[in-house]
């Protein structure tokens, strides 16, 4: 991948578990799929992890970005949790 998906672990100590780096990189993308941008640009932003949600962006949605986001790879949830957000519940499939 490229560096501006890679988890603060990987920019800092070129180490990662798979499973975190994978939620790290599903944050980032539903990031950029409901913001329309990438929230960071640089490793130092990586690194930092502030992002700044537009106020139409749902709390729900939100927690969701932030905990898949989380700068401790042991903080993100499993793909079994993330399924269990009531945010995404609520998303209608295809």
């Amino acid at each position: 991948g490229t560096l501006s998906y890679s988890p603060p672990e990987w920019i800092q100590h070129q180490h990662y578990h798979g499973e975190a780096a994978t939620i790290w990189s599903l944050g980032l993308l539903l990031c950029h799929l409901v913001m329309g941008k990438h929230p960071f640009r640089r490793g130092q932003e990586i690194i930092r992890g502030r992002i700044l949600f537009p106020g139409r962006l749902s709390q729900e949605c939100q927690d969701v970005i932030k905990r898949c986001l989380s700068m401790q790879p042991s903080d993100r949830p499993s793909l079994e949790e993330l399924f269990c957000y009531p945010w995404v519940q609520g998303v209608p499939l295809p």
